[in-house]
């Protein structure tokens, strides 16, 4: 018998059918191995019948929160997490996915030395069950790969996963979104040895899938997320040079429209420049100095143009010169490359230390 504390966090949102069945193999757990294992569940106020199951079952290891602020999978972890007082935490899916006869196991690893584990469905002996579906596969298949600046574990997004209550205790600047916090976990809580451990996942029989394409683009925003908090300098410059390729097409376009309208040549060109420069000034700063956000936006927008005006310079004259000999849009993008050239270096990092400087 296992004589250490655990509990399991169980986040649900209208899981009532799948319930029973997932309370009565915890239970066979609790008492077969894991004699002091306890039970959270953690509703998004389904008002389904949860609370009046709970109620009946009248089992003192099982306790219900029911949250009617803040909903979401995510958020609901954290929540019951934060309830807990055991050694040991778990957190596993509601709908009959997850064995429950694999938490031992995965127990016994945090005890032999690991930080983390994942209860793997792509680890040798680990299964999944038949009736995915080619997109299915293929989603979970570009999802792995998405998490790999991250984690080299194979199933990084399962949401079957055990640890210390200690480890979560050191996790910082926690900000989950979506449906995958083991991902958030392992790199806010900084776990350096994750153990995978093989289990069957299940295909949901009862109640409703809840992978939908608003699900898929919240993780995408996850992936960038913790992107910006592992590696935020190599994220600012490729959005910066991101949003600097969109604005040479920008800048292109807005040539050709305000030649024909505006003379002289020389002042359709300024006001070209001034139209991509705004263009990249709104979305660097959402993407590439996404923390300086709550700064007066006027200020950063007349330092931004007042320091790619560096690079505009000689883009302005180079136009100029070309437009004499060629046509407008080639002239354009030949000054507008020549330009970003001269200036993508300094531009990042002057905006970066001066215009967008991060407040410690």
């Amino acid at each position: 018998m296992n004589q250490s504390t655990t509990t399991i966090v169980l986040p649900t949102y209208k899981e009532f059918d799948s319930l029973p069945s997932l309370i009565e193999a915890v239970e066979e757990v609790k008492n077969n191995t894991l004699p002091k294992l306890k039970l959270i569940i953690v509703d998004d106020n389904s008002q389904d019948g949860t609370e009046q199951l709970i109620q009946e079952l009248d089992k003192p290891w099982i306790r219900l929160i029911v949250r009617k602020e803040d909903k979401g999978l995510s958020p609901a972890v954290i929540a019951g997490l934060k309830e807990s007082t055991s050694d040991y935490c778990v957190v596993m899916d509601a709908d009959g996915s997850h064995p429950a006869t694999a938490i031992p196991c995965m127990i016994e690893a945090l005890q032999n030395g690991a930080d983390f584990v994942v209860g793997s469905r792509y680890i040798k002996g680990g299964t999944t069950e038949d009736g995915w579906g080619f997109l299915r596969w293929l989603n979970s298949k570009i999802a792995t790969m998405m998490a790999r600046p991250f984690t080299r574990v194979l199933d990084p997004m399962s949401g079957f996963l055990a640890f210390r209550h200690s480890t979560f205790d050191q996790a910082k600047n926690l900000n989950p979104i979506g449906y995958k916090i083991g991902l958030e976990l392992i790199v806010k809580c900084d776990c350096k040895k994750v153990t995978e451990v093989p289990i069957h996942f299940s295909t949901r029989q009862l109640g409703e899938s809840k992978l939908t394409l608003s699900v898929q683009w919240q993780y995408l925003q996850h992936i960038i997320r913790l992107l910006r908090y592992t590696r935020p300098a190599f994220v600012s410059f490729f959005s910066f040079a991101t949003v600097g390729a969109t604005g040479l097409g920008v800048y292109v376009l807005a040539s050709m429209a305000t030649t024909p309208l505006i003379k002289p040549f020389w002042l359709a060109n300024i006001i070209a420049i001034l139209i991509a420069m705004t263009w990249n000034f709104l979305w660097d700063r959402r993407f590439a100095f996404w923390y300086a956000q709550n700064k007066p936006i006027f200020f950063q927008y007349f330092g931004f143009v007042l320091i790619c005006s560096v690079g505009a310079i000689p883009n302005a004259f180079i136009t100029n010169w070309l437009a004499q000999s060629e046509a407008v849009p080639l002239a354009a993008l030949s000054g507008g490359i020549i330009g970003a050239t001269i200036g993508i270096i300094f531009n990042f990092l002057m905006n970066r230390l001066v215009v967008f400087r991060k407040q410690n």
